[in-house]
């Protein structure tokens, strides 16, 4: 759970139909990414997936500027799973690792949404 956040009760604790709390926490990680990817690839099936599981902010814009220029003129999907970091800032910003996953940094919706170009589709879950 984000550290700022005040846990009710009962409260959800599956992602993506998995107990994250039943494995060790780098399992997890890729656990519910896999589950996540297999969700969108029924979805659809012929669409090209890339995971990136806690990244730095040079990962995701290397990812997302990556995508776009493969997509041409086709959508993005851009799916933020924010389970555990804190809630985004009031400045419109998610948060990500730096480089020694150390502490959380801002990322700015703005640089995100220069780096996906059009069209694109966010998810922010």
């Amino acid at each position: 759970d984000p550290p700022d956040a005040v846990k009710v009760s009962p409260c959800a604790t599956l992602e993506c139909w998995l107990d994250p709390f039943s494995m060790p926490a780098p399992r997890a990680l890729e656990a519910i990414g896999k589950a996540l990817q297999a969700q969108y690839e029924r979805w659809q099936p012929r669409a090209r997936y890339r995971q990136a599981l806690d990244p730095t902010v040079e990962e995701v814009k290397k990812l997302c500027v990556s995508l776009r220029r493969g997509a041409k003129s086709e959508r993005v999907v851009f799916h933020y799973n924010g389970h555990g970091v804190p809630r985004p800032t009031n400045n419109g910003e998610l948060w990500v690792f730096n480089r020694h996953y150390t502490q959380y940094i801002p990322l700015s919706l703005y640089e995100l949404q220069t780096w996906m170009g059009t069209p694109s589709i966010y998810v922010f879950d």
